[in-house]
């Protein structure tokens, strides 16, 4: 049945009370993940969001189920149409749910998972027609009013930051007219969008419980090689801050986040770090922090905590941080501390595109700073984009000769990705007005799959074509490599030893290792994982 033909809009005032109003039970939903059939990359890691969901609702005194799709599908590659599905089907997911649940909550959290996780709305719909299903995350935040109508088998949008938006949520299950003063929620009524007042960012950091990952199979993660930062043995993710004060046109934190940027206090990180040591054997930590490095202060905190425990494990920032505060001194701290690898995300070497994407970073002191982390120890990676839509031929010249020039002071990584237009973006918003973007449809769905895939290309540049990008992005990598294996040679010989021990000491080479070991993926021949999209105006 397509979304024209299902008119009627189930919304929470037309569903029955729960069951009874004793402890209610709730299902959270980590979906299996999608990428391309051809994508270079496919990390490994836990939902955090989801872990502290379930910590939250646990120590509020609620019952909680989860379905980890990909770690419960660790070994099922699923092909189908271009995509490449990590984890359990649809109807393997379904069948995990318990019966009795209150509440179903599935994770949204990157815009190219939407067509997946309509149809498994749907499939969950058709299975329990009278559940309450909840959606949140950055896709749901920036997009609230085009998922309630693009599938109408969900009935609230969680927006922003979900801990106490979906506590109060679950609280107000037996009252729907209380369920209209929940902050941060977005549904439909009678077919009119109704969004409450926006809920204010959780301060109080430190008084969060720790994630709940006794509700996860943390083993597959722990033991993975495909992690999101480089392998160094036990693995675990971690958040030491939450939010971003800057105002980059390419990314949705503000409107997920605000510019409101939060740090935990050094000593609460690190007894979360303890613990997975005693309790997990963990012996790295993943910061997966939007900017982990902001204040100077802070940080070297953090340092001399760790070094007044006497912890001994490596840690690194595979994410991208700012590179205003790392200096001398905060390199050979962070080197000194365990610190191993750090991503820098310049995004661009042209200046003028930097200014343009307001993407406040002065590529001078960041060359001074790539300079202190290098000389204290610590393996660098870059992150560039091409492909913004005023970007012309001679930023993208700018761009490789930035790159050729971090090679030879010794970058040890580079990767080179398409520009994505997300929702929630003010490139997203100006693309959508000069009609760049049309219909939020599966061609559009498709294009954000291929900022990881080499073969792929999209059309969001005014200068260039798509193809051309794609040639400039090869160029930027290949370039960068080989230049970076030219002067230092032996690198080379590294990487060859470590592709065939299965190790690495960079993100390129986890990443070949992982294409390289990556099984045979299950090619459906028929239609049935992903149901089209259908025109949708909002």
């Amino acid at each position: 049945m397509s979304l024209v033909e299902h008119s009627e809009v189930l919304s929470i005032v037309d569903l029955p009370a729960p069951r009874s109003a004793s402890v209610k039970l709730v299902t959270l939903i980590r979906p299996a993940q999608v990428s391309s059939t051809n994508s270079w990359t496919e990390a490994l890691t836990p939902p955090l969001g989801l872990a502290y969901l379930a910590a939250v609702l646990e120590e509020n005194g609620t019952k909680v189920q989860v379905i980890d799709a990909i770690a419960e599908g660790v070994d099922q590659h699923i092909e189908e149409d271009g995509y490449l599905f990590h984890g359990l089907t649809i109807e393997e997911t379904v069948d995990q749910i318990d019966r009795h649940t209150d509440l179903i909550g599935v994770s949204c959290m990157f815009t190219q998972d939407w067509p997946w996780l309509r149809t498994l709305m749907r499939a969950i719909r058709a299975r329990f027609p009278r559940t309450v299903i909840v959606v949140g995350g950055e896709h749901v935040t920036a997009l609230p009013e085009f998922c309630l109508r693009d599938c109408p088998e969900l009935d609230y949008c969680v927006l922003g930051e979900g801990e106490e938006t979906l506590l109060e949520l679950v609280n107000s299950l037996d009252d729907p007219d209380r369920l209209r003063q929940v902050a941060g929620l977005a549904f439909l009524e009678r077919g009119r969008i109704v969004q409450t007042c926006s809920r204010k960012r959780i301060r109080a950091v430190d008084d969060l419980p720790f994630p709940a990952w006794h509700y996860f199979n943390m083993e597959v993660y722990l033991s993975t090689r495909n992690a999101h930062g480089v392998f160094r043995g036990r693995s675990m993710g971690i958040l030491a801050t939450r939010g971003c004060p800057y105002k980059c046109t390419f990314c949705s934190n503000p409107v997920m986040y605000g510019n409101l940027w939060m740090a935990r206090s050094p000593s609460d990180v690190l007894d979360e770090i303890e613990l997975y040591m005693a309790k997990y054997g963990a012996r790295n930590i993943d910061f997966y922090d939007l900017t982990f490095i902001l204040k100077k202060s802070w940080i070297l905190e953090f340092c001399s905590e760790i070094e007044r425990r006497g912890l001994n494990f490596t840690w690194q920032l595979p994410t991208g941080t700012r590179s205003e505060v790392i200096d001398d001194e905060v390199s050979r701290a962070l080197y000194r501390t365990g610190c191993r690898n750090i991503t820098y995300a310049p995004e661009s070497g042209s200046p003028e595109t930097l200014k343009r994407i307001k993407k406040q970073v002065d590529l001078g002191r960041l060359t001074k700073s790539i300079r202190s982390a290098l000389a204290a120890g610590v393996r660098v990676k870059v992150n560039m984009v091409v492909g913004f839509p005023d970007d012309t031929r001679r930023d993208m010249v700018k761009s490789v000769l930035f790159a050729w020039k971090l090679a030879f002071l010794g970058v040890h990584d580079a990767a080179f990705f398409l520009f994505s237009p997300y929702p929630g973006s003010s490139l997203f918003d100006q693309l959508r007005a000069e009609g760049r973007i049309g219909e939020l449809d599966d061609k559009y769905f498709r294009s954000l799959v291929a900022f990881m895939d080499m073969f792929s290309a999209t059309d969001y540049c005014r200068n260039m074509s798509g193809r051309e990008l794609r040639w400039w992005r090869v160029v930027g990598m290949a370039s960068f490599f080989g230049l970076s294996y030219l002067v230092r040679p032996w690198r080379l010989v590294k990487l060859l030893k470590n592709l065939i021990a299965n190790e690495s000491d960079t993100v390129l080479e986890q990443r070949l290792g992982a294409i390289l070991r990556r099984p045979e993926p299950i090619k459906f021949t028929q239609k049935a994982q992903l149901a089209p999209a259908q025109p949708v105006s909002v």
